[in-house]
């Protein structure tokens, strides 16, 4: 591949059969689950963590907890945290992904000193650090639309995006309209943009499908079945209209939500009322948010597994819903709403066009047995596009 991006003298003379793979950042679950599943021989993986003051200690991190060292988390797999001063990406990048760059070379000079570095930067920021580090190779790794994290300044976040995508050597898109967009807006770089889904995480993959139910967690064992379930934020991306709907139309089924519960605000307004109805009804049981890890074990207990975004929602026009993949592995039947990234899998999930049709398609399933005949093909697929079988095709693109 020709390399565009910055590139030291002897990055090509040096070149082997191995590359240190950078990953900036790892703070997605998606991104996490992915790179971490890297089981190639031929690739040593450092995963960056990076938060800055104010969402550490939002979480809870103590300013003693804030310098982590490098950790070794796998064969050929290390990890590192940083907490960086509050803007630190748009405000005073250069500064900012300093220590980041430190991080790199002194991982490269003590673990893979001779491997050729490659750069996946999930924020078009992180040309930044490109500039400091000097990879053989870059990735830009586009999850969302980053205009809509940062209105106030969406012009400059949109040119930096593209100066990303034409400066690397590769743009992966886990939705496949981010593709079709930047392939718009960058036309000399069309060729070198890919879209490439999610992975199944591989603890959510069994030895077999679940045709049926599996045993539920403690926690909503005493539930009446049906357990309909949704796990996932609870913001204004739902549809919660839709939501208060099916809950009325199975009051002898158990709705169940696990994610957190908003704060209360000053005033309710929009969403927040159509959620208090919602979480209000008898049969609905919001029960918390959970570990990553614990998620499979909800998802592959529940009848029908719903994904009920709003269609007017620019996040969810623009997504590609980790949900997909993460009960794909389960083969429980899902009925989503027809996001565009949702509607690419018709043939393995229920899409439903508007409200009627979503709530008709979970009571087909329910009147079937809470099997929809598809729980193999879902499996199947899930096994053919494991984490660690998306990250290789990733790798091998790079290659090119």
């Amino acid at each position: 591949m020709a390399v565009r991006t910055r590139v030291s003298p002897d990055s090509r003379s040096t070149e082997s059969a191995h590359l240190a793979l950078a990953v900036a950042d790892a703070n997605w679950y998606s991104t996490a689950n992915l790179f971490s599943e890297v089981e190639r021989t031929d690739v040593s993986t450092l995963l960056l963590s990076c938060i800055d003051y104010r969402n550490a200690w939002q979480r809870g991190l103590p300013p003693w907890a804030w310098g982590k060292s490098l950790q070794a988390t796998g064969p050929r797999q290390w990890r590192r945290e940083h907490v960086l001063p509050s803007g630190w990406m748009k405000s005073y990048p250069k500064i900012g992904m300093r220590p980041l760059g430190r991080t790199i070379r002194d991982w490269r000079k003590t673990h893979v000193p001779d491997a050729p570095l490659g750069l996946v930067m999930t924020y078009p920021y992180y040309l930044h650090l490109a500039e400091i580090v000097r990879p053989s190779r870059t990735v830009y790794y586009n999850l969302d639309d980053y205009a809509l994290y940062w209105p106030h300044c969406a012009e400059a976040v949109n040119a930096m995006e593209r100066k990303a995508v034409r400066e690397s050597d590769l743009t992966v898109c886990v939705a496949k309209v981010r593709a079709e967009v930047l392939r718009a807006a960058v036309p000399e770089a069309a060729e070198r943009i890919k879209h490439l889904p999610h992975g199944a995480p591989g603890r959510s993959i069994g030895e077999r499908p679940w045709t049926r139910p599996a045993p539920s967690p403690d926690d909503i064992a005493d539930l009446p079945r049906p357990l309909i379930g949704y796990v996932g934020s609870i913001e204004d991306r739902v549809d919660w209209e839709l939501m208060n709907r099916l809950g009325r139309a199975f009051p002898n089924a158990s709705i169940v939500v696990v994610g957190r519960a908003p704060a209360k605000p000053a005033q309710h307004c929009g969403w927040r009322v159509e959620w208090d109805e919602f979480a209000s009804l008898p049969n609905v049981h919001t029960i918390g948010w959970r570990a990553q890890e614990e998620i499979n074990l909800y998802n592959r207990a529940f009848d029908v597994v719903l994904i009920p975004y709003r269609l007017d929602h620019p996040f969810n026009q623009a997504c590609s819903p980790t949900k997909i993949m993460d009960v794909m592995g389960t083969g429980r039947p899902v009925v989503s709403t027809a996001v565009p990234e949702c509607a690419l899998y018709e043939a393995l999930i229920n899409v439903a066009q508007g409200h009627d049709a979503f709530i008709k398609a979970v009571g087909s399933i329910i009147e079937a047995g809470s099997d929809d005949g598809r729980a193999d093909l879902r499996f199947d697929w899930a096994r053919g596009h494991t984490c660690a079988k998306v990250v290789d095709t990733l790798i091998e693109w790079m290659d090119v």
